[in-house]
């Protein structure tokens, strides 16, 4: 009675057990919202689900998945009852089907391998045996002569082709043998991302009948983002620019992102949706202290290497490169918070943390072209593209590439914050404008006035146009800006340009006609206390 007992206990409980035993579900990413900063994926699955209660299990999913974010959803007659996540430290021990192929080409090539080296073991025995009989008819007697001709050739021929067949086999030797290498490399590799913990998420069900279901799950995960670069390309000084949109998607949580339908979004989900609350600001009489420390703040910036499309060099070759970008299949959705470009072909982005680059809008912009020399810092003239209308695209901040007819003239940098109406791109230096800034001597003077000196300065600026065509040039100097009320700062002439007193910097706005050259003066005069000393040259 009591042997029956335990047995139908066991019973029960390994049925019980069984009935627990998640069912494993196969599934595909189908979406993918890469945000600036992380990702949302969407998983896919068809499954037929038994009547009563089931726990369906996804493996082998990224380990930096947000609990907190993941969503779960179906279609068909059953329940979700609950979503579990959890780590998987043991997902080594599964091998995937990348690693298993890796495997069976190294056993593939080390079995050649092994082959060659029992055949070069072959033809070495075979040139000894050779080489040990090469003594004919022994020592007490001679030869004829045709018998030894006929053995001379066949020891020559048959040892010539022992000699080419162990050159090939060494060939042969080494290349399996860097294939074996590389192959290994690989697998090592492989296994150590395979070594790598993975998550879980299990969906716990419950259906009043059998039925085919859909279940879509979702979830957030790091290691994924975006970033803009744009692309500037200015044909001549008579056309407008074309503003190439690119995001640069970027990705390495552990699983590959093959044929996905892809979404950028400008949110955030790792920042913090908090409003900022406005605390009291109070003020007091500043203590008396030893001395102050002033910091100057200055930002920089990474420079990335950028895999842009190739400069168009002239209107026949953009008619040979007319191929359709991703930027023809996007479409612009404007949320409440956010923008998300949604890209209308599915697209392939691995693991591998490689910037991938996604062509994203294609835009014309009104440009506005002109010549700007600051001879005081340098002496060759820039040229500027002055483009209005940017704001109207929901530009983020980012690097611009810059082309000029044709051809890759540098980099700058799109600060939305900082930047007004109108966007000043620098085209590069152009060699047909030729400036010069002289200090003159005979303007140049020191008077001691009483208890303060007075001192002049004077120099000269010429500017000419050697272009064949007028162009718009803006020439800025400067003047000192003093900083002690002791200190006193007179112009005395700066040719008609504008002058801004709060930051010393004087404008001339010239339109210059070919060949034509241009004289500008800038003098002042400077007075301070005798027993000082101002530095101003």
């Amino acid at each position: 009675m009591k042997t029956r007992f335990l047995t139908g206990l066991m019973a029960v409980i390994i049925g019980s057990v069984a009935m627990a035993a998640p069912i494993e579900v196969p599934s595909r990413i189908g979406d993918v919202t890469v945000f600036l900063n992380g990702a949302q994926i969407s998983r896919t699955a068809k499954v037929a689900i038994a009547r009563g209660t089931a726990t369906l299990i996804f493996r082998e999913l990224p380990v930096n998945i947000d609990p907190q974010s993941i969503q779960a959803r179906g279609e068909g007659n059953f329940v979700i009852l609950s979503l579990l996540h959890q780590v998987n430290y043991l997902a080594g021990e599964h091998k995937s089907a990348e690693v298993k192929i890796l495997e069976d080409t190294l056993k593939l090539l080390e079995y050649k391998l092994a082959e060659v080296t029992a055949l070069q073991a072959v033809l070495k025995g075979e040139e000894e045996l050779l080489n040990a009989n090469r003594d004919l008819g022994g020592t007490d007697k001679g030869v004829a002569v045709t018998e030894l001709k006929l053995a001379a050739d066949f020891y020559r021929a048959r040892l010539t082709e022992i000699k080419k067949e162990q050159i090939k086999q060494t060939l042969r030797s080494t290349a399996l043998t860097r294939s074996i290498e590389k192959v290994r490399n690989q697998l090592n590799m492989r296994n150590a991302d395979a070594s790598k913990p993975t998550s879980e998420i299990l969906v716990n069900i419950s259906a009043a009948e059998s039925t085919n279901a859909s279940l879509w799950i979702t979830y957030t995960v790091t290691d994924a983002g975006w970033f803009p670069v744009y692309d500037i390309r200015a044909k001549d000084v008579q056309s407008p620019v074309q503003l190439y949109y690119n995001a640069r998607v970027y990705q390495n949580t552990g699983e590959s992102w093959d044929r996905v339908n892809l979404k950028l979004s400008t949110a955030n989900p790792q920042q913090r949706g908090e409003k900022p609350n406005l605390q009291p600001w109070f003020i007091d009489f500043e203590q008396p202290y030893a001395q102050r420390n002033e910091y100057n703040v200055i930002g920089y910036g990474v420079e990335l290497k950028s895999k842009a499309a190739p400069a168009m060099a002239d209107e026949e070759v953009a008619e040979t490169q007319a191929a359709v970008t991703s930027a023809t299949l996007t479409e612009v959705d404007q949320n409440q918070t956010n923008l998300e470009f949604v890209i209308k072909v599915p697209y392939d982005i691995p693991s591998d943390n490689k910037q991938y680059t996604i062509n994203i809008q294609e835009n014309t912009l009104p440009a506005v072209y002109e010549y700007y020399c600051a001879p005081k810092l340098d002496r060759e003239a820039f040229l500027l593209a002055r483009i209005t209308g940017w704001e109207d695209y929901n530009l983020l901040p980012g690097e611009i590439n810059l082309f000029f007819e044709g051809t890759y003239v540098g980099k700058s940098t799109l600060n939305v914050r900082n930047t007004g109406d109108t966007l000043d791109l620098s085209l590069g230096r152009d060699k047909g404008i030729v400036v010069t800034r002289v200090k003159m001597k005979d303007f140049t003077e020191e008077k001691t006035i009483g208890s303060n000196v007075r001192e002049t300065r004077a120099w000269e600026i010429t500017v000419r146009n050697n272009r064949r065509q007028a162009l718009n040039l803006r020439v800025e100097d400067q003047l000192p800006v003093t900083m002690n009320k002791d200190i006193v700062v007179e112009p005395i002439d700066y040719s008609g340009g504008t002058f801004h007193k709060e930051t010393g910097k004087i404008t001339w706005l010239l339109k210059m006609e070919p060949s034509a050259e241009k004289k500008l003066r800038v003098t002042f005069a400077i007075k301070y206390p005798k027993d000082k000393r101002v530095f101003i040259d």
